[in-house]
């Protein structure tokens, strides 16, 4: 699956230009000796936390502005707060109604706000993003789980910085004790996997849930750079329902990932198209993007 960093597509299919790009800012990270230097601190869990207490910092209330300004951030959406901090900002609530969850019984929706892409999974659970292959178990370090998901579904939605920054359940089900995988904090930006194969590498936390239809689904956060945390709030064994608040994450760009088995996942026909010509599709948390 090779995806266009320049541009995306909307649901209605029109095609536009992607917001904010820093792809020459990435690449002169992770080509340069002097970049590689830098880039060392950066992906390391110490740069996160330092990121999150400046952030946290009362005084960080003044970079909000500026960062509403440079990324056309409207609030239109959201409910009018004073803001304590700039992760007080970035955590913001959107208002009732505005994020509506696809009602329909074997619906699946997206988990959050940002970009999807959609591809199939090989039956040696081998897939391909920008280049890069992976293998279901590189995703979750577990063998037996993984071999679940030949010929199955891999689900991408990419955050953005200016993305609202919470995530839902895609599916109802009974889900599993989190699962948290240590790892670094490389950027989301596809432009980075021409370099290092940043879904196995970077932190993250995955839940198994047993859908209505008997399926094995996984649902998982991936940190990312300048990602503080991420915060689920139940990490314990329990029942969920589609369109439960599941998350959130700290700064940063950030990215959500679905895995579904072979025979357990029909994706809408525009994100499969998109997705086979490159484009990433827009898409909001609630919105349907496929049925079981």
């Amino acid at each position: 699956m090779e995806i266009r960093t320049d541009c995306c597509k909307e649901r209605s299919g029109r095609v536009v230009k992607n917001k904010s790009l820093s792809e020459n800012f990435l690449r002169t990270l992770y080509t340069t000796a002097a970049g590689r230097m830098v880039l060392g601190f950066i992906n390391s869990g110490g740069f996160s936390k330092l990121t999150r207490i400046l952030l946290d910092n009362p005084l960080s209330v003044l970079a909000i502005d500026p960062f509403i300004k440079h990324n056309g951030i409207s609030l239109c959406d959201y409910v009018p707060a004073r803001y304590v901090s700039f992760n007080d900002f970035f955590i913001r609530e959107i208002l009732p109604g505005k994020r509506p969850v696809e009602t329909d019984a074997d619906s699946i929706v997206s988990p959050a706000d940002g970009k999807i892409s959609v591809c199939r999974i090989g039956k040696k659970t081998r897939f391909t993003i920008k280049n890069s292959e992976y293998t279901v178990y590189s995703l979750l370090r577990d063998r037996k789980l993984a071999d679940k998901f030949k010929n199955g579904w891999f689900v991408l939605v990419r955050l953005s910085v200016d993305d609202f920054h919470h995530y839902i359940y895609s599916v109802s089900g009974v889900k599993s004790k989190d699962r948290r995988l240590k790892g670094f904090y490389h950027s989301v930006n596809p432009v980075v996997s021409d370099y290092v194969r940043v879904y196995k590498e970077n932190s993250r936390s995955y839940s198994v849930i047993t859908a209505p239809n008997g399926e094995t689904v996984i649902q998982m956060e991936v940190g990312a750079m300048g990602v503080g945390k991420i915060c689920n709030r139940c990490p314990e064994e329990s029942d969920v329902k589609k369109g439960e608040r599941k998350g959130h994450f700290e700064f940063g760009g950030s990215s959500v990932i679905l895995l579904f088995q072979d025979g357990g996942f029909v994706p809408d026909r525009d994100l499969v198209i998109n997705s086979d010509e490159g484009y990433e599709t827009k898409v909001k948390m609630g919105e349907k993007i496929g049925r079981l």
